[in-house]
């Protein structure tokens, strides 16, 4: 039989390590595994606003280190997980943030917290993105900060930049549960293998940089931090020629002859 969660199995989980139970015994009980039970809790504690999940300092200060040229705009901001809006207050002091977020239990706290340049909207942002896309909204920032893997963003995420930043949170290999799905899951969308490890982050930024090219942008790195469990990749996008970002020189006088 295939375990399953559900919200009774979660209860437990979280009263058994409230009682200092190892998270083998707690796996033994429910009949799964030691690392499911650890993603499990993490992944619940995400979700209850802990501190030290949501890593708002170290974010601040990669956003504040790399955003002196575009902080003079009056900057229109996208956030695909505002959560419990640590990043969307940061943000607010230097534009409109819009925020999408799957509980509407982190929607109403934002929301209630009556900031006027922040809108929290309940949504699945992986569908949004399509529709903003379709809509060629842009934005002077896009921060992508999921709790799993932000593959299903790309390329697409790149469309909503024409001059700005993204960032990117990116999740150390090994965090999201290892199994047939997440290798495959790694080779179909990043071409990492789990040899990879010593290379894990330029593979990510080599595949970052096909995603831009798809959109006719160009990337340039930032800064990547190693924040605990996660990557923080910043990112500056530009949209250029194709010509311009292969480095290819046309003759159009010739071109004009022919």
């Amino acid at each position: 039989m295939i375990f399953k969660w559900d919200r009774e199995k979660e209860r437990l989980v979280i009263e058994l390590r409230k009682n200092r139970h190892t998270y083998k015994a707690i796996a033994e009980k429910l009949g799964t595994t030691a690392t499911s039970v650890k993603h499990k809790v993490r992944r619940l504690q995400q979700s209850d606003n802990q501190d030290r999940y949501k890593h708002t300092r170290e974010k601040t200060a990669q956003f504040l280190s790399v955003s002196n040229d575009i902080r003079c705009r009056d900057l229109n901001i996208l956030e695909t997980h505002s959560g419990f809006g640590g990043m969307s207050e940061v943000y607010s002091q230097f534009g409109e943030v819009e925020g999408y977020d799957i509980d509407m239990k982190r929607v109403d706290y934002l929301n209630n917290k009556g900031h006027e340049n922040i809108q929290a909207i309940k949504g699945d942002s992986e569908q949004e993105l399509y529709r903003l896309v379709a809509h060629r909204c842009n934005y002077d920032i896009v921060d992508i900060d999921p709790y799993g893997l932000p593959s299903r963003y790309f390329p697409h995420a790149f469309a909503l930049i024409r001059d700005g930043l993204m960032f990117l949170t990116f999740p150390m290999m090994g965090v999201a549960q290892i199994n047939k799905i997440t290798i495959r899951h790694y080779k179909a969308f990043w071409g990492i293998e789990l040899s990879d490890k010593e290379v894990y982050v330029d593979k990510i930024k080599e595949r970052l940089e096909e995603f831009a090219f798809q959109h006719k942008r160009e990337i340039t790195f930032l800064d990547v931090r190693k924040i605990d469990r996660i990557y923080r990749f910043a990112i500056k996008v530009e949209r250029k020629s194709l010509c311009d970002v292969v480095g290819l020189v046309v003759n159009r006088r010739v071109l004009s002859m022919v």
